[in-house]
């Protein structure tokens, strides 16, 4: 029965992380929101790289405002996680989740515009969070998101 525990756990903590990139993808702010604790720190500072000044993020309604303003309901896109490796630990009720994410941005309502391959931005980022689990459902403390690469057009991202 452990071994199920620690499978389950494992899961579940990925799943905070399905759901923000999801929320991100629909503009499910419901669904965006449930990925994080209240008390929530998002880092976006290596987005300097995008040339994006974003900082770190704290609380989770300031995570929600700036994800939904900033991509959420800007841009259309389609985020990718893989390579997930998730550490929990002996309780199995926190762990450190890293993955690789690719994401695809394009400006809403251009995704089958002729033009659109000049008009969008794929960028390859490395996620770490920690994450634990509240009541029966598993959540984001702190997510650093770091670039790794990027090919396109990064005046998509700007408003």
């Amino acid at each position: 029965m452990e071994h199920a525990t620690a499978i389950l756990a494992r899961q579940a903590a990925i799943d905070a992380l399905l759901r923000y990139v999801d929320g991100l993808d629909r503009a499910d702010e419901a669904q965006l929101e449930s990925a994080f604790t209240e008390d929530a720190t998002l880092d976006l500072s290596a987005l300097s790289s995008l040339g994006k000044t974003f900082g770190a993020i704290h609380g989770l309604d300031s995570i929600s405002a700036v994800c939904m303003a900033a991509v959420g309901k800007a841009l259309e896109t389609t985020h990718s996680l893989t390579n997930i490796l998730v550490k929990l630990n002996d309780e199995n009720d926190n762990a450190i989740v890293t993955c690789y994410c690719e994401a695809q941005h394009i400006k809403q309502g251009q995704a089958f515009a002729s033009d659109s391959q000049d008009n969008s931005l794929l960028v390859k980022s490395r996620y770490s969070a920690s994450v634990s689990k509240k009541g029966s459902t598993w959540r984001i403390e702190r997510l650093d998101i770091v670039p790794l690469w990027s090919k396109g057009n990064s005046s998509v991202l700007e408003q």
